[in-house]
Parts: C-alpha cells; structure tokens; sequence
C-alpha cells in the first residue's frame, strides 16, 4: 500500500495551523489565520452569553419590582372608606400588603402634619403608567391625614 505523498496531521494532535507540513514555523498569514478564527468564536460566544447572563439578573430584579408595585396597590374604593380618626387597626383590614417603597422625593417632601408618620399606596396596579398616589398619615394609633397625590403633578 502506498503512502500519500503530504499526508494529514492526525485529529486531536496539536494546532495544525501553527506548524506546517514539514514542521517549521506556519506562515504568518496562517498564524494570522488562526487568531482571527478564535476570535470569531469568542465574538460569536458572546453573542448569546450577555444577553443570558443579563437576563439571569435582569428578570429576577424586574419581577420583584413588579411584585412590590402590585402589592401596594390601594383601590380608590378602599379609600374613600377610611375616615380621618379611625384608628390603625379599624383600617388595616383595607389596605394592601405593604405600602408603595419607591414614592417620588416631591411627595416625600409634602407638609405633613405635626408629628405624623405617613405611608404611600399606589391608586392602581397598572405597572406601565403613572398612577395617582395616595398618603395615609398617623399620628400614633390615629389616622390624622389622608391625601390624593396626582400622578406626574409631584
């Protein structure tokens, strides 16, 4: 049986692109070769890598978010039930699980009245539009304040 006169390297052995048949150095347009291959493969990689590793983080944070803005939503007919005076407990049956934790600082910074500690509730649970803001404000047991803050006029 007779040999092929230039016979291929093996698969699996070193670069073939780095040493030539006779085994000298490659050329350097192989050399050149070679860089820009794995090059594209890394560019390549990366392609589908950031956009799930951005998703890994992305989603869990926008769900939570999402999560928070709907469970502090206080609809307006709740509202219009508490009365100033009532106490905590007679209106904690009427509020939502939580108070909104992100009010705007224009809505933090309103006249409240003396003493009071306030908590915000979203008027609706719609995630993609400014909704109006309602402030509930205690003075110990007591709701002293209830206010509507429109949306976008903060």
């Amino acid at each position: 049986m007779r040999k092929p006169p230039h016979p291929l390297p093996p698969r699996g052995t070193t670069d073939a692109l780095s040493e030539d048949a006779t085994g000298g150095a490659a050329p350097e347009s192989a050399r050149r070769l070679k860089h820009v291959r794995r090059s594209a493969r890394r560019r390549f990689a990366a392609v589908f890598a950031v956009p799930a590793v951005a998703a890994v983080f992305f989603l869990p944070a926008a769900a939570y978010l999402a999560h928070q803005l709907t469970t502090s939503v206080l609809p307006p007919s709740r509202y219009e039930e508490m009365r100033v005076g009532q106490s905590r407990t007679d209106v904690a049956h009427l509020l939502p699980p939580r108070p909104f934790p992100y009010p705007p600082d224009e809505a933090k910074a309103a006249p409240r009245p003396p003493g009071a500690t306030c908590d915000f509730y979203r008027s609706s649970g719609s995630l993609l539009d400014e909704v109006d803001l309602y402030r509930l404000c205690y003075s110990g047991p007591r709701l002293v304040a209830k206010d509507t803050l429109a949306a976008g006029t903060e």
